[in-house]
């Protein structure tokens, strides 16, 4: 159990200064392309090696969704929110909010390689840094997340709405 509570204190230490890396860069982040896309002739995505269904026709996909802190299965909010791909990295611009409407906010992130680095805003305009892990089911079209900020963890289920 020792050992488990000092690989996750690592990894968090990790993702928090790869997300400040990330929020304080000037310039572009460039790597290899995290998105592998396809285009049929009919102009629809087609998902391989479980990427995001983005295509480069349509570059905005919806999604919406549940979220809620670790170590319970309660719903504590819902979340949507528009996936764009800039360049190299996918970008989700959304609305979260508590499932009793008391807080509400933005949340703005990148997508990429598996990782999620963004900030959250709430109504009284505070900044909040988030930083996770995301995996995308294609069969299902779904997006999980396990999110981290400074004082909590947690997930988010999203469904990803394709045209």
């Amino acid at each position: 159990m020792k050992k488990q509570w000092i690989t996750g204190i690592i990894i968090g230490v990790l993702l928090l200064m790869g997300a400040s890396a990330i929020v304080y860069a000037k310039e572009p982040l460039y790597g290899d392309q995290a998105i592998s896309i396809q285009a049929t002739s009919d102009n629809k995505a087609v998902k391989t090696d479980a990427t995001l269904p983005l295509s480069n026709d349509t570059p905005r996909i919806k999604c919406k969704g549940i979220w809620g802190y670790e170590g319970s299965n309660e719903t504590y909010g819902y979340l949507g929110g528009v996936l764009v791909k800039r360049e190299r990295v996918v970008v989700l611009k959304g609305l979260w909010n508590t499932t009793d409407n008391m807080t509400k906010g933005n949340i703005v992130g990148i997508l990429k390689r598996g990782y999620f680095n963004g900030i959250i805003i709430t109504q009284n305009q505070t900044k909040c840094r988030i930083v996770g892990l995301y995996r995308y089911n294609a069969e299902n079209n779904l997006l999980h997340l396990r999110w981290m900020t400074a004082q909590q963890t947690g997930w988010a289920h999203c469904r990803i709405l394709v045209n």
